[in-house]
């Protein structure tokens, strides 16, 4: 088992890497969400 004072440094850390890693997807979803709106935006601008 671990000591305390490990666990005080490794789980602030492991609780930043999993919002990164939460706040990624969320910005890849928004971004893609974007780019298919900006895509059909330009393919009716095109006609």
């Amino acid at each position: 088992m671990a000591d305390k004072y490990s666990m005080i440094s490794f789980i602030p850390s492991m609780a930043i890497v999993a919002a990164m890693v939460v706040g990624s997807f969320v910005g890849i979803y928004y971004l893609r969400k974007c780019i298919a709106k900006d895509a059909a935006k330009a393919t009716e601008r095109a006609k």
